[in-house]
């Protein structure tokens, strides 16, 4: 059974980012293409359904995500392959179970949910997604969490480019069929895609955990992890989790449906679908499947908590040298480029899509935060800390109520800054490089005012040569201020000179 070398995860990252790369564009083509031509009930009807199905994969999944990330690569490096297999059908099997739960409640409870968010007619579309939330949760359980974990990179982005495909598919019909352009008619499409992308996940799992049923234990001592302290972990995430979702971007959604009305969630839900897709593709997320694995199982070789650490702190500045960039071109040039994503549909959402943006600068040390708590098994402090925050949703009802967005965002911002504080605060291990934070901040500035000079033209040309320039410059000045510590240097250039690190 190959191991974890760094030969093996150089080999994934290829994998993983060839075939994310081409994921991400063909999910933000579907995306803008659903926007583009799904008509405003519908899309209203389709954002308040995907929100629901998003709601429950957190309330069923039991924290199981960082279950399968901590203990499958130490059961891989040390057990043998029949313990593995055993191991990860368990996981597979537990969360099936659970997911066939959540996905019941929610056709039964569809009708209730519709008539809530005063979308009276949609309750047969809530019914389809609470099969789409089955059928893709549990696509996802095989994707993201067992393969990834395993470094089956390959095989995890070749089933999401299937589900892809069929709904790049479906998103041609749009363009050519009218009578296609309803949610209900889009949820049939999930439920197809999806049910391909988890047969081909699961044949392959089954191939390779089949080809590895002999291979010997490297430790023939080592006990296979206990459930008990496995689901104290789950349970653990799964409270934060469900705490979490209380200011979370689908309660939002579902808070303005049922305030405002649906007018108003097409525009918030635009914004949102674009910035969910941002989240996804930045560094962090785009390379979780690998960088997860990698930072546990390096972590489990060698103990050293400050270069773990040292690590997680260089994975957010990487996150914040994708998003600056776009943040900026979303405050300069913000209603154009909605306006030219949506055909001119939800240019409103300008203003709505930075506030979705600066709150990810946030939550993605909000993500970082819970990879140091799970892999020091700390995971107690997630929940602790999620259930001090229970009093955003107030804050957030009040802002929805009178239409203050600005209010809304700063409380979103704050509970995941918040968050972060009373997670890392109790370990003790990690401090921000404040000094490298305000070069990457200063150079945002900087482009800022270069690209909001009035001398720049409108159109799309004129539009992509600033998001060209935003994206070489604010990494470029990085580079030239050397926005690292020594000991970052140390990991990003093995046996270079570090002369000049601050």
């Amino acid at each position: 059974m190959s191991t974890y070398s760094n030969n093996a995860f150089r080999k994934s990252i290829v994998q993983y980012t060839v075939g994310r790369a081409l994921n991400a564009l063909c999910a933000f083509i579907v995306i803008i293409w659903i926007a583009r031509h799904l008509p405003e009930k519908h899309y209203a009807n389709y954002i308040a359904a995907y929100a629901c199905l998003e709601l429950a994969l957190v309330i069923f999944g039991f924290g199981m995500e960082w279950v399968t990330a901590v203990y499958i690569p130490q059961v891989k490096l040390r057990a043998s392959g029949r313990v593995l297999a055993s191991f990860v059908w368990s996981c597979a099997g537990i969360q099936m179970l659970l997911l066939s739960i959540g996905a019941i409640a929610l056709a039964l409870l569809a009708s209730d949910i519709a008539t809530w968010l005063q979308l009276d007619e949609a309750t047969i579309v809530f019914r389809l997604y609470a099969l789409v939330m089955f059928v893709e949760g549990l696509s996802r359980v095989f994707r993201d969490q067992l393969l990834s974990c395993l470094l089956l990179q390959g095989a995890a982005q070749f089933s999401q480019m299937a589900r892809n495909l069929v709904m790049l598919a479906f998103a041609f019909i749009l363009s050519t069929q009218s009578q296609w352009r309803t949610a209900s008619s889009l949820a049939v499409a999930e439920i197809f895609a999806s049910s391909l992308s988890l047969l081909l996940s699961a044949i392959l799992l089954h191939r390779y955990l089949y080809g590895i049923r002999n291979t010997p234990a490297q430790d023939p001592h080592y006990p296979p992890p206990r459930w008990r302290g496995l689901l104290r972990a789950g349970r653990n995430a799964w409270i934060s989790n469900l705490a979490n979702l209380s200011w979370g971007g689908q309660a939002v959604i579902l808070l303005v449906t049922r305030l405002i009305g649906p007018e108003s969630t097409a525009a918030l839900g635009f914004a949102r679908n674009l910035a969910e897709q941002i989240r996804r593709y930045m560094p962090m997320e785009f390379l979780f499947g690998v960088i997860r694995p990698l930072l546990i199982t390096r972590f489990f070789q060698d103990g050293d908590t400050q270069r773990l650490s040292t690590r997680a702190g260089l994975m957010y500045r990487a996150n914040l040298l994708f998003l600056l960039p776009l943040l900026v071109i979303a405050i300069i040039r913000g209603d154009e480029l909605c306006a030219l994503l949506s055909n001119g549909r939800y240019a409103s959402a300008h203003w709505l899509l930075v506030g979705w943006l600066v709150v990810l600068v946030f939550w993605a040390h909000h993500r970082l935060s819970d990879l140091l708590a799970h892999a020091l098994e700390r995971s107690c402090l997630t929940r602790q800390s999620s259930l001090k925050l229970l009093a955003v949703p107030a804050f957030l009802f009040v802002s929805a109520y009178h239409h203050a967005w600005m209010l809304l965002f700063l409380s979103l911002a704050a509970a995941e800054l918040a968050y972060s504080i009373m997670v890392l605060s109790p370990l003790g291990i990690y401090r921000p490089n404040w000094w490298a934070l305000a070069k990457l901040f200063a150079a945002a500035f900087l482009v800022a005012a270069l690209l909001a000079v009035p001398a720049w033209e409108t159109g799309v040309i004129s539009l992509a040569i600033q998001i060209a320039l935003a994206f070489v410059i604010i990494p470029g000045i990085s580079a030239l201020t050397r926005a690292w510590s020594a000991e970052e240097a140390a990991i990003v250039f093995p046996g270079k000179a570090l002369a000049g690190a601050n």
